[in-house]
């Protein structure tokens, strides 16, 4: 597929920056925080992952993420946008040693994306408004030439370190004006909205994550968002693809395979310390989820650490 050469300087760029820091596959921070840089020479399985508010580019190959249990697909010239915390599962679909899978992100602060907002409300507002009331947190857009063309500053100021702290600030100002003034801009103007559905959800989700181990009570979620329970279920649910109960279990899910493999637990130590009170119901929500049972995850931990 032929993009145009200002797509060939920037994957250049980006696979220089990868081998300016000795990348191998994987992810990798770069001298700009909140920037990294990703290669696969070959498809992936699955990888579980926590994605925070972020901007991702793909140059190169194809990915796709599953949340809720819905899979998106992206490729070469075409990002990934995630407004609020969300707990996905990830898989490079298409990579090879000749065109490695090649992609950037770009970590998105919504405070200074409300500061940037106010500014600007009035020359994006009404014309880029969408009439839904409820948008996932998650979608796809293309690259554009303006986007690429803040890509290919990052990478010139990679190049001239002592100008980071200065210049990138108002690089990364202006993605996230891209950002706003784009197709599903509204997505993120709406998470700015101090009284809005998805800030009033972001709140709950923050709270989950806080207090992932302890019983889950809906009807104080609710009474923090402000909505009624049925309320909170479905704008929780169109925002993240699950529901509150669903996006606790990820979570809880995802820690406990986290200690088994860093602190050692057995499965019943950790099943335990992040609030299950049945091991087999665990070990039977930890197999749907990874495909495998918590002594078998363990087995395959310990045996990835020895290699």
């Amino acid at each position: 597929m032929v993009f145009g050469p200002k797509y060939d300087e920037i994957k250049t760029a980006l696979s220089s920056c990868l081998a300016g820091l000795g990348a191998e596959n994987g992810v990798h921070k770069t001298a700009i925080d909140g920037v990294m840089v990703m290669r696969e020479t070959a498809p992936t399985g699955l990888i579980h992952m926590m994605y925070r508010p972020v901007l991702c580019l793909v140059m190169q190959g194809a990915k796709q993420v599953t949340v809720g249990g819905k899979t998106t697909g992206f490729q070469a010239m075409q990002s990934l946008v995630v407004s609020v915390d969300l707990p996905v599962i990830g898989k490079v679909t298409r990579a090879t040693c000749d065109e490695p899978f090649l992609a950037m992100s770009i970590d998105i602060d919504l405070a200074e994306i409300r500061d940037l907002l106010a500014e600007i409300e009035k020359d994006v507002g009404a014309g880029n408004t969408s009439s839904k009331t409820d948008q996932p947190a998650l979608y796809i857009e293309n690259v554009d030439d303006a986007m690429l063309d803040c890509a290919g500053r990052i990478f010139q100021l990679l190049e001239r370190p002592q100008a980071i702290s200065v210049v990138y600030p108002l690089i990364r100002r202006e993605i996230y004006y891209w950002l706003l003034s784009g197709p599903q801009g509204d997505v993120l103007r709406r998470m700015s909205l101090p009284d809005g559905h998805t800030r009033r959800i972001a709140r709950a989700i923050h709270k989950i994550r806080s207090a992932f181990n302890e019983s889950l009570r809906i009807d104080q979620l609710a009474e923090m968002a402000g909505m009624s329970v049925s309320s909170f279920h479905q704008h929780f649910k169109s925002l993240t693809g699950m529901t509150p109960l669903q996006y606790q279990k990820e979570l809880r899910l995802r820690e406990a395979r986290h200690l088994m493999g860093t602190n050692a637990l057995s499965a019943t130590e950790a099943a335990y310390e992040v609030g299950y009170e049945s091991s087999s119901q665990f070990s039977r929500e930890f197999a749907r989820l990874f495909g495998m049972t918590p002594r078998q995850s363990i087995a395959r931990m310990r045996t990835t650490t020895i290699n």
